[in-house]
């Protein structure tokens, strides 16, 4: 009975995690470039399945019976890229990040959301974080009063004259990727070289990868989960409370 009530709990916390993830997606359904994340569930084998489980578990990949929550990973699939009449809009075709930095720290971004300071740098129109040129400085000498154009490579102009380039990026690996909110993510691998296909497209913005519609089917599932294992919770609970009166009357 007792093991039952930690199966059932083990499911009810990771329904919970669930919700959370997918709230967060849903909240995130109209933000440009964001990357939905997915909760991955590890499924345990019942005691007398599992070989070789002597003694007590020392971590959550040695638990017999139930499920675990393990990592939260990051879809990167593409979102599909909209027209939006802004010359300071971009899009980034394939596996390329837009460089960005804040203070001494570096981040990599594909919301193309873009803006010129009063200064003449180019920033993100969002948060305000400075764009990064392709040779690592910040992209600067641009007219606050002039139209931006953005060629497919990444070159700047103003006027039909280049202003720079963007300094576009592949990571090695999107495992390598860690979200650090706002749509930033950092890099903890290496980089290549730009595939064929990274491409920039002016007045351009990628949507959201998280379609309201599959999140919130998703999320009423989780919310039956939940209440199923809960429920489950007081049954076992309640059984065993007759249990031990019945006992105590003998």
């Amino acid at each position: 009975m007792i093991y039952g009530l930690y199966l059932s709990a083990q499911g009810a916390q990771v329904q919970t995690l669930r919700q959370d993830v997918l709230a967060n997606n849903l909240a995130n359904a109209s933000t440009p470039s964001f990357k939905r994340d997915l909760l991955q569930v590890q499924w345990h084998p019942q005691y007398d399945e599992a070989q070789g489980k002597d003694g007590t578990p020392k971590n959550l990949s040695q638990l017999t019976g139930g499920v675990s929550a393990g990592d939260v990973v990051t879809d990167f699939r593409t979102g599909p890229q909209m027209p939006t009449g802004n010359s300071l809009d971009i899009a980034i075709t394939g596996r390329g990040f837009l460089r960005v930095a804040e203070g001494g720290d570096e981040y990599l971004t594909r919301d193309g959301r873009l803006a010129v300071d009063p200064d003449g740098t180019l920033v993100t129109r969002e948060h305000g974080l400075t764009v990064m040129g392709k040779t690592g400085g910040a992209v600067t000498g641009l007219d606050p009063g002039l139209p931006v154009d953005f060629a497919a490579d990444g070159t700047i102009s103003q006027a039909g004259l280049p202003r720079g380039l963007l300094g576009i990026v592949q990571p090695e690996s999107s495992r390598n990727l860690q979200k650090a909110g706002r749509n930033l993510y950092t890099n903890t691998g290496n980089l290549q070289p730009l595939d064929n296909n990274v491409r920039i497209l002016g007045g351009y913005l990628e949507q959201s990868g998280v379609n309201s519609v599959t999140e919130m089917v998703d999320l009423i599932e989780t919310s039956r989960a939940y209440e199923a294992n809960v429920n489950m919770i007081k049954y076992q609970d309640e059984s065993l409370g007759r249990l031990l009166a019945s006992a105590g009357r003998k």
